[in-house]
């Protein structure tokens, strides 16, 4: 059964640049049930822009809404536990060969992705490797 996504900024580049994927996430799309975060597409805006893609953050916005893509909001509790979040990536980097970047927009869309008990998809799997209950990720490469 189709549930709710969440996208990190990977998946709308891939999905707006059509990069490797980008048919994973406009199926996703497809099915109504695409979200992202304000934080995430905030990220997906200045990665066009460092790219020198030539799209305009309106037309961006404008493919997220044909695409159904909704923004939901990230509120206090997300932020409380984007922080736990950090301390267990912290952890797993220290103990790890395999070090896992973390930014502030994956920590927050781990946590919101929790609160709304979603799918979180990622590029790929490195956030399957810490132990996050109630996360459940998706890698769409």
């Amino acid at each position: 059964m189709p549930q709710e996504s969440l996208l990190d900024a990977s998946a709308l580049l891939a999905l707006i640049l059509r990069e490797p994927g980008w048919k994973v996430i406009d199926a996703i799309a497809e099915s109504g049930l695409a979200l992202t975060t304000p934080i995430a597409l905030a990220e997906t805006l200045e990665i066009c822009r460092q790219k020198q893609t030539g799209i305009s953050r309106d037309e961006i916005r404008t493919l997220l809404s044909l695409k159904n893509i909704n923004v939901v909001p990230v509120v206090e509790e997300d932020a409380v536990e984007a922080a736990y979040i950090y301390k267990k990536a912290a952890e797993h980097n220290v103990k790890s060969k395999r070090q896992i970047h973390v930014s502030l927009a994956d920590v927050m869309l781990l946590a919101a992705g929790k609160r709304l008990e979603t799918l979180v998809v990622f590029s790929d799997n490195e956030w399957e490797l810490i132990d996050l209950p109630g996360v459940r990720v998706l890698p769409f490469r």
